[in-house]
C-alpha cells in the first residue's frame, strides 16, 4: 500500500461516481478521515466534554464532513459514513462501496451516537473506595491506574503464574489486537462469550465445511426456494443486514420462495410466504425427515453426493430411515404432507435452493445436530457453492487460500508474541489441575493434549469448544472460578456484560464480589455497566467512532473485501481506546512484552496491517472499503485446482486421494485427486464434505462424562430434548427473543430506541391465554427449573427462580411457548435503561458537561413519572445450559411454571 498522504479529498461527485448511488444529502462535503483532518499523526487533539453538548435543530450537510467508518451498532458491522458537524456526530448514513449492505443500514447504527453522548458515559478512570458492588468511587489519573495494575500482573508473571492472569471480553472486533497481549503475557485464559451467542450454531458448519468456514454465505439474490429454521434476518440476525435486501429482492424480481419454520410470528416469519408455528426444538426432526423425503423420492443430487459428501447414501437411508414425515409431524406440529411437498419443492429448485438458519434451530440440548441435519439437506440437492445456493465465503483474506488466489494477505504487524505453551502432563499447570481433569487430559489423542490449556481457555468436558477454534464455554467461567478449577489474580473485563446478560447471572455477581475469587477485577468499558460496577478499576474505553480497528467478515456478494473502522471524532474526556491501553500497559509491565507494542500511534499498526491492499492509506480511508471487483465470484471454492507450486512438494494418500503438504515440519492436507484432477476440496480432514464426522464420538468418548446417543452420533440425528420429554399439562417453555432496535442487553440506554422498546413482557397466543384465564396487560408468574439430559446441576429439582411479567396476547405463537426479550430489567447503565427520570446523580468517571435535558423531560416511559418502567431482567432464571461437547447455551429449553398472579 502507498502511503501517499497529498491525494485529493473525495468531493461528493466523485464519491457519487465511485459508488454508483448515496444518499443525495451528501452535499459538497469532502470524504475524509479524522486522522487527515487532524494532521498526519492519527491522534487529533482532543476537545473539551463541553464541546460535544447536543447540538439544537437539524444537521447543515453544507456544513459537515462525511467520514467512513464501520457501525458497531452490533455485530453485523456494516460499512457506514458518519456526518460531523462542530466537532460532533450528528448522522450516520449507509456506506454504497460496503458489498455486503450495498449501502443500507439499520436503526442501530444511530446507536453509536447515543453511546458516544450520553450523560453517564465514563470518561475517567475510577477507583473503587467502598466496597466492591457499594457503587463508591474516586477518579483517578491514567498513570495511578495503569501503575497499579502492572504492579499485579508483574508478580503474576515473577511468581511464573501467568495464568493466573484472566482476560474475559463481550465484543472484541479489534481482530487479535487483545490476543497480542495476553499471548505476550504469558497467559491462555482469553476468554470470549461466544457460548452464549453462536457456537451452537457454527460448530455444524466446520464439522461439514471446515474450520475457515465458520459462517455461511448463501446466494440468496439468485435463489428461488429459502427453508429457514428459526432464523429472523428481518429483525435480529448477525449478518441480518447483508440478507434482508437480498432476499425480497429474490422474492419480488424473481419469484422466490421463503418458508419459515420457528416457534414465534418473528419479523421474519410475518413476511414470509409460508410460516409454520413449530414446537420448540423440533427442527431437527423436520429437516430430517425432507431428507427421507429427498432420498425415497430418487430427488438426490447422486453426482455431487458421491464425488463430495464422505458417506455413503445408502449408509445414510438406513440410518435416518425413522425419521419420517409422520413422526417429523408428530414432533413439530407441521402437517406431514406440508413436509413432504416442502421438501420435494426444495429439491425441484435445486441447485438454486438453500437453507437458512441460526438460534431458533441450534440454541437448544439438540441444536447442533438439528444443524447438520438441516445442512445436510443442502448437500443431498447439491446446491452447495452454486448460484442460488448455500455458499461459502471464507471470513479473512489470505493470499492462495482455498483458490482465492491473488488476496492480499492482511495480517497483524510484525513481532508477533509467541502464544503460551500446553499444560502437558509434568508441567507445573497440569499438576494443579483437579485430578479427575488430570486423568482425563492424558487418555486424549495427542493432537488434543498439544492444544489443552486448562478449564477455562479449554474445558475437558466440552472438547468441541475449541476442537476448531477457541469458542469457550464463558457461562460456565464463574462456576470453574468458583469449583477451584482455575485461580484468579487479576480479572479484566473487556465489553462484558455477563452480571446481566449471562445465564443465571447472578452466580457471575456473586463471584465477582467474592475477593477471594477474584481478588482484583479491572473493567474496561464505555459503560457503567452492571458488571463494571463490580470492578476494583474502571477504564474508560474511546467509542467506536472514537477508534481505530481492522475489519473483515465473510461476502454475501460471493467476492471478499476488507473495511477500516476509523475515529471520526477524538476520545472524550480522557477516554482512550483499548489498543491504547493495553499497549501503554504492557510498556509498564516490561520484561519484553513492551517489544510486542513498539509503536506510539494506534493508526501505524493499522497501515502496517493493511501494507498489502493495493490502494493508499489515504485512499482506504477515503473509501472505508476495498474490494478487487474483477475477482471472479466465490462459487464452487471447492473445485479450484491447485497449483503447481504448491504441488511441488506434496503426496497423495492411496486409499483416500487426499493430498497432503509435506514441506515443514507437519504434514497437511491441501486438497483431493478427483477424476485425475488436483483440485482443493473442502479443509476438512478428509477434503469432502463431513456428513460422517468421527470427532463427535471421538469427543463423547473423552469428555469424561457419559452422553446420550445425540451427543455422540457421527451422523445427523434427532432425539426430543430431554426435559421437553412428558411435559405436563400445565408445563411451558419459556423462550427469549431480540426486538430490531436493541443489541440485546447493551443498548437499553441508547434513549431513542430505548423509547421505541423499552419494556418486555410476555408475549403467549390466544389459546395459551384462555387456558391460563388471563388477558392484554394481566400479570403472570413464570417459575423456571433446571434442565435434564447431560449438563450442569442437572440432578437438581428444585426451582431456579420466578418472575412477574405482564401478557401480551399475540396470535401465531406456539401453544406451549412464553416468549420473553431478554434486553430488559437494567438497575444500572444510566436514567434511560433504568426508565428513571429522577435518577440524576452521576459516578466518579461522568462530566456533568454531557447533560441532556431530554432525557430528564421527555422520558415518558419512567416509572417515577407514573410510566410502564424498563421491564424486568429474566436472565437470573434461565439457567446455565451448556449443549454437551460444544458448550453453546441452550437458551430456547427452559421449562416453566405459569400461573396467574
Amino acid at each position: 500500500m502507498s502511503n501517499d498522504e497529498s491525494a485529493p479529498s473525495l468531493g461528493r461527485r466523485e464519491f457519487l461516481a465511485l459508488a454508483g448511488s448515496l444518499s443525495a444529502t451528501f452535499g459538497a462535503a469532502s470524504l475524509v478521515g479524522c486522522s487527515v483532518l487532524a494532521g498526519k499523526s492519527g491522534s487529533p487533539a482532543r476537545t473539551s466534554v463541553s464541546g460535544a453538548k447536543p447540538e439544537p435543530g437539524p444537521i447543515n450537510y453544507a456544513d459537515a464532513t462525511p467520514v467512513p467508518t464501520i457501525c458497531f451498532g452490533c455485530t453485523t458491522h456494516c460499512g457506514v459514513v458518519g456526518w460531523v458537524e462542530n466537532g460532533r456526530v450528528r448522522k450516520i448514513d449507509g456506506n454504497p462501496l460496503d458489498p455486503n449492505t450495498q449501502g443500507t443500514l439499520c436503526s442501530k447504527a444511530q446507536g453509536m451516537i447515543s453511546y458516544t453522548y450520553y450523560p453517564e458515559r465514563v470518561l475517567y478512570p475510577m477507583k473503587r473506595i467502598g466496597a466492591r458492588g457499594e457503587g463508591r468511587w474516586q477518579r483517578i489519573s491514567w498513570d495511578a491506574a495503569l501503575d497499579e495494575i502492572a504492579t499485579k500482573m508483574r508478580a503474576l508473571r515473577e511468581a511464573g503464574t501467568p495464568e493466573r492472569f484472566v482476560f474475559h471480553y463481550g465484543r472484541d472486533k479489534t481482530k487479535g489486537y487483545t490476543k497480542r497481549f495476553t499471548d505476550a503475557f504469558g497467559t491462555p485464559n482469553r476468554l470470549n462469550r461466544r457460548s452464549i451467542c453462536s457456537s451452537n450454531r457454527r460448530v455444524p458448519l466446520m464439522s461439514f465445511y471446515g474450520r475457515d468456514f465458520e459462517w455461511e454465505s448463501q446466494d440468496f439474490q439468485n435463489t428461488k426456494m429459502i427453508l429457514n429454521f428459526g432464523a429472523n434476518p428481518m429483525e435480529a440476525h448477525q449478518g441480518g443486514l447483508f440478507m434482508i435486501k437480498r432476499i425480497m429482492d429474490a422474492r419480488i424480481d424473481r419469484g422466490a420462495k421463503l418458508v419459515t419454520f420457528e416457534v414465534r410470528p418473528s419479523a421474519t416469519a410475518s413476511v414470509s410466504d409460508e410460516f409454520h408455528s413449530i414446537a420448540p426444538a423440533s427442527d431437527g426432526a423436520i429437516a430430517l425427515a425432507m431428507a427421507n423425503v429427498i432420498i425415497d423420492r430418487g430427488l438426490v443430487d447422486v453426482e455431487f453426493w458421491n464425488r463430495w459428501a464422505n458417506c455413503d447414501l445408502d449408509e445414510l437411508k438406513q440410518q435416518i430411515r425413522r425419521f419420517s414425515p409422520q413422526m417429523a409431524s408428530v414432533e413439530s406440529g407441521v402437517p406431514a404432507d406440508d413436509i413432504i411437498r416442502l421438501a420435494v419443492s426444495f429439491a425441484e429448485a435445486a441447485p438454486q435452493c438453500t437453507t437458512l438458519s441460526n438460534r431458533g434451530s441450534a440454541k437448544h440440548y439438540n441444536g447442533v445436530q438439528a444443524d447438520r441435519a438441516i445442512r445436510m439437506l443442502d448437500v443431498l440437492v447439491g446446491n452447495v457453492g452454486r448460484p442460488g445456493g448455500f455458499c461459502l465465503s471464507t471470513l479473512r483474506m489470505w493470499n492462495n487460500r482455498y483458490g482465492q488466489e491473488g488476496l492480499p494477505i492482511i495480517d497483524q504487524p510484525a513481532p508477533k508474541p509467541a502464544p503460551p505453551k500446553p499444560w502437558l502432563p509434568g508441567t507445573r499447570e497440569f499438576s494443579e489441575l483437579p485430578r479427575d481433569v488430570q486423568e482425563r487430559v492424558a487418555s486424549w489423542p495427542e493432537d488434543w493434549q498439544q492444544r489443552y490449556f486448562g478449564e477455562l481457555a479449554t474445558p475437558s468436558e466440552y472438547i468441541l469448544s475449541w476442537h476448531w477454534y477457541p469458542m469457550r464455554v464463558g457461562q460456565l467461567v464463574p462456576s470453574y472460578i468458583a469449583e477451584g478449577r482455575q485461580k484468579v489474580g487479576v480479572y479484566m473485563s473487556y465489553t462484558l456484560g455477563a452480571s446481566f446478560g449471562f445465564p443465571e447471572a447472578g452466580l457471575n455477581r456473586e463471584v465477582l464480589k467474592d475477593e477471594s475469587l477474584i481478588p482484583f477485577h479491572v473493567a474496561i468499558d464505555i459503560n457503567y455497566s452492571e458488571q463494571a460496577a463490580l470492578a476494583d478499576l474502571i477504564l474508560p474505553d474511546a467509542t467506536s467512532l472514537e477508534r481505530w480497528d481492522a475489519h473483515s467478515t465473510n461476502s454475501y456478494g460471493l467476492r471478499p473485501y476488507t473495511g477500516i473502522r476509523q475515529p471520526l471524532v477524538p476520545p472524550m474526556g480522557a477516554a482512550r481506546s483499548v489498543q491504547v491501553i493495553l499497549r501503554d500497559l504492557a510498556r509498564r509491565i516490561g520484561d519484553g512484552m513492551e517489544e510486542n507494542f513498539a509503536f506510539d500511534d494506534i493508526e501505524d499498526y493499522y497501515r502496517e496491517w493493511y501494507a498489502n491492499v493495493p490502494i493508499s492509506w489515504t485512499e482506504l480511508k477515503r473509501r472505508g472499503i476495498w474490494q478487487d471487483e474483477s475477482r471472479p465470484l466465490d462459487y464452487e471454492l471447492y473445485e479450484r485446482q491447485l497449483s503447481v507450486e504448491e504441488l511441488a512438494e506434496s503426496e497423495i494418500d492411496a486409499e483416500t486421494q487426499v493430498i497432503y503438504a509435506t514441506a515443514g515440519k507437519k504434514r497437511k492436507p491441501i486438497g483431493i485427486m478427483q477424476e485425475g484432477v488436483a483440485v482443493r476440496g473442502f479443509p476438512t480432514p478428509t477434503r469432502r464434505i463431513q456428513v460422517w464426522d468421527p470427532v463427535f464420538p471421538l469427543a463423547a468418548k473423552h469428555c469424561g462424562v457419559p452422553l446420550d446417543d445425540i451427543n455422540a452420533s457421527p451422523l445427523p440425528t434427532y432425539e426430543r430434548v430431554p426435559e421437553h420429554v412428558g411435559l405436563g399439562e400445565d408445563d411451558y417453555i419459556f423462550t427469549t427473543f431480540k426486538w430490531n432496535v436493541h443489541t440485546q442487553g447493551r443498548s437499553a440506554y441508547w434513549k431513542y430506541h430505548a423509547e421505541i422498546v423499552h419494556t418486555n413482557p410476555a408475549f403467549l397466543c390466544p389459546e395459551t391465554a384462555a387456558t391460563l384465564g388471563v388477558t392484554d396487560g394481566d400479570r403472570i408468574e413464570i417459575t423456571t427449573f433446571r434442565p435434564k439430559g447431560r449438563t450442569y446441576r442437572n440432578n437438581e429439582s428444585a426451582p431456579i427462580g420466578s418472575i412477574e411479567k405482564p401478557v401480551r396476547i399475540l396470535r401465531g405463537m406456539h401453544p406451549r411457548v412464553i416468549a420473553c426479550a431478554h434486553h430488559a430489567g437494567h438497575w444500572e447503565h444510566g436514567a434511560v435503561a433504568k426508565a428513571a427520570a429522577r435518577a440524576t446523580q452521576l459516578h466518579a468517571g461522568a462530566s456533568p458537561d454531557l447533560a441532556d435535558a431530554d432525557i430528564a423531560q421527555n422520558l415518558w416511559w419512567a416509572s417515577d413519572l407514573d410510566g410502564v418502567g424498563n421491564g424486568e431482567h429474566i436472565n437470573d432464571i434461565l439457567p446455565i445450559n451448556p449443549q454437551p461437547l460444544v458448550g453453546g447455551q441452550n437458551w430456547f429449553d427452559n421449562v416453566c411454571k405459569v400461573r396467574r398472579v
